[in-house]
């Protein structure tokens, strides 16, 4: 029998923190060995499914939330082949994958554990430092040896091997992350590896040594969901934007030099709705990038944060922002109404482009005295104007450096932006 333990809200201890800033509230709920029953308030990581069911992961067990009550699974009272878990992720059929320390990959359907190792699939390491399920359900494991992906009727393994997979050879085999986008571009964080791009007949990385890319290691990565580019977390460079083509383009670094970042340390990475990169870090909080550049952060001594040491980030299907952290448990931030809602993307139209000295949009959109906003490649706001009543503005480009700039128009419930090349 599994153990059923109450929610953390009906505990009077820890259940329950608020606090209200000048900017906006922020209602924290921390879960720990006190308020949720956690067998280590060490979490490693979280995944959610469909129905908002949380699953977190601990140095000693896993737990599964179902908004009322905490379920605690160890190796007494389940499949887990082992209580050290090092990371789970859920596929499109609600399944929970389980990465162990020593004992290869458990996938639990709700009723049934099967196990994958060494001795019975295409695993090539039995130590599991991450898994990513993408849209076609494949299962992208990382190990110390190389990312095995199972596509649900064979393995296939990437490392840094003549026998890696199609001939696709890696600069690396200690693999962090995977991120997938949907026309099949996958990205991979390596240790001392490089980033890594691969497609289904190619492979492309960036390292110190052949293109000068920040950081040979990088701990999280994430796809755009809104442009073509990629942000990359690292663990002492910050944060990286990758633009335009994933084999070349152009890149810039967040760091506590360049930016208002609070840390160069990144642990973990999330997109939010409206395509903002949240981070989490060695000792600064958690913090997300605004569109205008700037950073704002949530820590222990300005929020509900129980813990400044950030194992994960990830947002629930109910728009709430799960947080993992070494020492402190699992805590939940609910943002106020409004907040996190996606705008609905439109059109928008920018002649000519590219130019040189002016330009001239249109927002056909009725939503007249919108605010637009030209920004460099680093996110700084270079320009601002308003939309004029027949749905035109003109863009004074004069000064502004040769290169892509992006022209953003956000409008009650809209949203829109496109790249303007200035030559």
């Amino acid at each position: 029998m599994n153990r059923l333990l109450p929610s953390a809200r009906s505990l009077a201890f820890g259940a329950v923190l608020a606090v209200i800033s000048a900017a906006e509230a922020q209602t924290w709920e921390v879960f720990d060995t006190t308020s949720a029953g956690f067998p280590s308030n060490s979490v490693v990581d979280i995944a959610i499914d469909r129905q908002n069911i949380v699953w977190v992961a601990t140095d000693w067990g896993l737990c599964r939330y179902d908004g009322t009550n905490w379920q605690i699974f160890q190796t007494d009272n389940s499949g887990l082949p082992e209580n050290t878990i090092q990371c789970i992720a859920v596929d499109t059929l609600d399944r929970l994958w389980v990465g162990t320390l020593f004992h290869g990959v458990v996938v639990y359907d709700g009723m049934t554990w099967t196990a994958f190792d060494q001795t019975n699939s295409g695993l090539p390491d039995d130590q599991i430092l991450s898994i990513t399920i993408d849209h076609r359900n494949w299962a992208w494991v990382g190990t110390y040896l190389g990312a095995a992906c199972y596509t649900g009727s064979e393995w296939r393994l990437y490392n840094d091997q003549p026998t890696s997979y199609n001939g696709l050879v890696m600069n690396g085999s200690v693999i962090n992350d995977v991120a997938v986008r949907e026309d099949g571009l996958v990205a991979i964080a390596t240790l001392n590896g490089g980033f890594h791009y691969l497609t289904d007949t190619c492979i492309h990385y960036h390292s110190t040594f052949t293109d000068f890319f920040p950081d040979n290691t990088q701990t999280a990565v994430a796809f755009d969901p809104n442009l073509d580019q990629r942000w990359i977390a690292t663990p002492s460079h910050g944060l990286i934007r990758h633009f335009d083509d994933w084999y070349s383009g152009l890149y810039f670094v967040y760091s506590t030099q360049s930016s208002t970042i609070p840390s160069n340390g990144l642990t973990s990475l999330a997109m939010d709705a409206l395509g903002r990169p949240w981070m989490g870090s060695n000792y600064a909080g958690v913090f997300y990038r605004s569109e205008d550049g700037s950073f704002t952060t949530y820590n222990s001594a300005n929020s509900g944060l129980p813990d400044n040491t950030i194992s994960s980030v990830i947002f629930a299907p109910d728009g709430t922002l799960w947080v993992g952290t070494f020492y402190g448990g699992a805590a939940r931030l609910t943002f106020p109404m409004g907040i996190l809602e996606p705008s609905r993307k439109v059109a928008l139209d920018v002649y000519p482009n590219p130019t040189s000295e002016r330009a001239w949009v249109n927002w056909p959109h009725g939503s007249f005295g919108a605010t637009w906003r030209l920004m460099d490649v680093t996110g700084k706001v270079e320009k601002e104007g308003t939309i004029g009543a027949d749905g035109w503005s003109e863009l004074d480009l004069i000064g502004l450096s040769p290169g892509i700039h992006l022209l953003q128009v956000p409008s009650n419930g809209l949203y829109s932006q496109a790249r303007l090349v200035v030559y």
